[in-house]
């Protein structure tokens, strides 16, 4: 693989690898980091789900509330 220069940006080839035997790591992570420009990211985590995702999950999952009117629902939450 090679970076490319395009007006003055450095584009780099970036590769993604699973690994299922987690055991070689160690082994890995020094090879791979002994060798000139190549570095190791840590994976992004997971994107978290603003209120309006964790509603419509919720909605699928079935966990929702029904009520007659607001004055049920008040009565239901003690309010």
């Amino acid at each position: 693989m090679r970076n490319f220069v395009y007006q003055n940006f450095k584009i780099m080839a970036q590769i993604t690898i699973n690994i299922e035997d987690t055991s070689i790591l160690p082994s890995l992570r020094k090879v791979l980091e002994s060798i000139p420009g190549v570095s190791i990211v840590k994976p992004q985590s997971k994107k978290k789900k603003c209120g309006l995702d964790k509603a419509f999950d919720d909605a699928k999952q079935g966990r929702v509330n029904h009520y007659d009117s607001v004055e049920h629902m008040f009565q239901s939450l003690g309010i």
